[in-house]
């Protein structure tokens, strides 16, 4: 059932590309579905579910249903919207179901990015207009999947350290895979479609520190643009050839660097597979404040008697949870808690959670988190000190390192270098289960939802793929 293409004999000429635009290009021509080995098959199907789950609990938020009157008038097409029955255009579709995925702070993490609701959004919508079955999407999803997650650990720290939000950026690369996958583009075809992605990436980390629901629509907008970046394509329009490494391309200017000599190894070989190390989030917020929760949940029923903590912080920690007015004063929209390192942390100390239920409450009203609350005052007590050590010792993944002052005037260390829900640290079955049930029941009830989620175990590839975006619509 492979999608494998007699056009793969139609590559660029290496006379005038760079070696690692063209090994990208070889391995989403190459890539099939039988390359997806079952130990990452288990990973596979927890990111659909995931996901889809995400765009089902997130279309009734404010910014979904604004985003949504936006696109007044989608254009026709094939493609199902989560939660509507009519059937839309693939960008538009792809478009609307990326920004519900990546909308409330929730979804999965590689790569320094949020792969999923780029390549999920991007496979369903694109797959549903051209007929494939569920296998034909499953393998363009993790072809591009890994597309966006290798170009991402190749600028990684670098694209958040320079203020860029990468998600914004790399899911335009990552879309164009995926719809390019599904296009069964050839080589040369392939690689103008993804240097004509890079004309569209953009969007930087700035809502951590003045707000902006706009970051919640980062993923749509890269999704949009990656699909029709690959429509221009098989228009015949073209792009730079040395996207990537040329002297004007992605890496000296976006991360003021050339890239690593031997980064075309990076897409020489299929296995491993990127996808086996997502990780699925087990709390609302920013990805970097999820080992400082763990640290600090363990401190509950003692948050009394604690008078400072220090938090020790790697520069990619600080460039997205740097803005003190939120833990000073308390946070003036959603933006500010989700990014707010001590109030994410004074909310675990205190109990009162870190999950979906916890911020839409603040969401509605029914957390007030007034600069006379406890979290904000317990925030107060918590100092965020860069750490050189950190970054030295942990560039491209996120830690937990402090120091608990008690009343007492003892002390007490704690070093997180995992956090629940990542790879190393991951779910239990049922802690999953209940995060897809707390996103879905209520939107599309439980029998609903358990058939989608016993489609996606089943993974039949010739399943076609409407009878699962059937399932995404209201009951």
């Amino acid at each position: 059932m492979s999608m494998r293409n007699a056009a793969m004999k139609s590559e660029p000429s290496t006379k005038d590309n760079a070696e690692l635009e063209a090994a990208v290009a070889r391995f989403l021509v190459a890539f099939a579905f039988e390359d997806i080995d079952g130990s990452s098959l288990p990973a596979v199907k927890t990111l659909l579910k995931d996901q889809l789950a995400l765009q089902i609990g997130s279309a009734n938020l404010p910014w979904s249903r604004e985003v949504r009157r936006f696109l007044r008038k989608p254009r026709p097409g094939a493609s199902t919207m989560v939660g509507e029955a009519a059937t839309v255009d693939a960008a538009d579709a792809g478009y609307i179901n990326a920004t519900y995925g990546h909308g409330f702070e929730y979804d999965d993490v590689a790569g320094n990015g949020h792969p999923g609701c780029c390549v999920v959004p991007t496979a369903l919508a694109v797959g549903e207009e051209l007929g494939a079955t569920l296998g034909q999407v499953v393998e363009a999803m993790v072809a591009g999947y890994e597309v966006y997650v290798r170009v991402g650990r190749l600028v990684s720290p670098d694209l958040v350290n320079q203020g860029w939000h990468p998600h914004a950026v790399l899911a335009n690369f990552g879309a164009a895979a995926v719809a390019a996958k599904l296009h069964q583009l050839d080589a040369e075809r392939v690689q103008h479609a993804l240097a004509i992605a890079l004309s569209h990436a953009s969007g930087t980390t700035e809502y951590t520190s003045s707000g902006g629901s706009i970051k919640r629509v980062h993923a749509g907008i890269a999704v949009r643009n990656g699909i029709e970046s690959v429509e221009l394509a098989r228009a015949g329009i073209t792009g730079p050839l040395r996207y990537l490494g040329g002297d004007k391309g992605f890496f000296r200017t976006f991360i003021r660097r050339a890239g690593e000599s031997d980064a075309a190894d990076v897409f020489r070989q299929v296995q491993p597979l990127r996808v086996r190390d997502t990780w699925f989030k087990a709390y609302c917020c920013c990805g970097a404040h999820h080992a400082y929760i763990d640290a600090m949940t363990s401190m509950q029923g003692r948050a009394a008697d604690i008078v400072g903590v220090d938090a020790n912080i790697q520069a990619m920690t600080a460039n997205l949870a740097g803005n003190t007015h939120a833990h000073q004063h308390g946070p003036r929209n959603i933006e500010e808690l989700q990014f707010g390192l001590p109030l994410q942390m004074a909310l675990a100390a205190l109990g009162k959670g870190n999950g979906f239920a916890t911020h839409r409450a603040f969401l509605e009203g029914c957390l007030p988190l007034s600069e006379d609350s406890d979290v904000v005052q317990f925030a107060r007590r918590i100092r965020l000190q860069r750490s050189p050590d950190l970054d030295e010792r942990y560039p491209r993944n996120f830690v937990a390192d402090v120091v608990i002052h008690y009343q007492d005037g003892t002390r007490e260390h704690i070093f997180r270098d995992r956090a629940k829900g990542m790879p190393t640290a991951p779910f239990t079955p049922e802690e999953h289960q209940a995060k897809l049930e707390e996103l879905t029941h209520e939107v599309i009830g439980q029998q609903q939802a358990r058939r989608l989620f016993e489609l996606i175990d089943r993974l039949d590839p010739a399943t076609p793929i409407g009878e699962l975006t059937a399932l995404l619509r209201r009951r």
